[in-house]
């Protein structure tokens, strides 16, 4: 036990540093959250051609893993896959993951990966809400990741808020189908990013 949380607090540090960098740059931070299971490594390995472990059990995902994501002319990203959340995560696990949950809480996007092909989806979005508000990431922008389209049988696409702004995206990170719309979608938010630092260092 005394390992493990000096090996958090290291962690945690580390975090820190590669944060303030981040905060520093003109790099968006984009977290994939979501409910066990809903596919996240999956899509984080489809996006970054990485080799993050995937596997259909609890918490594949210990610690966060972070690539550079490429968006042409709209910059960078750094994608950060995260511990998969489960309904009613005790607050022993919410402290011990904290060096993984803390990434998300500063995120510029955070990307609700959804099981689609689940019949217990709605719920599972709650679960991953109040964990969210729970770690004070809850007021991140979010776009539902609709994912495995290839079960469900829904269609490949996207939707958008009364803003204008993409807010979910539906794909197969196991097929591919769709991906190139949520790199679409991570591409116009760079762009607004980029957009708001500038407007808000012309008006300093």
């Amino acid at each position: 036990v005394k390992t493990l949380k000096q090996r958090l607090q290291l962690l945690e540090r580390q975090r820190g540093v590669r944060r303030r960098s981040r905060e520093r740059s003109e790099t968006l931070s984009v977290s994939l959250v979501g409910y066990t299971n809903a596919g996240k490594s999956t899509l984080f390995n489809a996006l970054t051609h990485a080799g993050a472990y995937a596997a259909d059990q609890l918490f594949a995902t210990l610690d966060t893993t972070s690539r550079r994501l490429y968006l042409g002319e709209a910059g960078t990203a750094i994608v950060s896959d995260t511990v998969g959340f489960i309904r009613d995560l005790p607050h022993a696990l919410v402290a011990a993951f904290h060096a993984t949950l803390e990434e998300t809480a500063h995120a510029d996007l955070l990307l609700h990966v959804v099981d689609s092909a689940s019949l217990d989806r709605e719920q599972q979005i709650g679960a991953v809400n109040r964990v969210l508000r729970e770690i004070g990431a809850d007021q991140a922008p979010q776009i539902i990741v609709w994912n495995k389209i290839d079960i469900s049988g829904a269609d490949a696409g996207l939707e958008r808020d009364e803003y204008g702004r993409i807010s979910r995206v539906r794909l197969s990170a196991k097929s591919g189908i769709g991906l190139d719309i949520l790199r679409q979608a991570l591409s116009e938010a760079a762009q607004r990013r980029a957009a708001a630092r500038a407007s808000a260092g012309a008006a300093a």
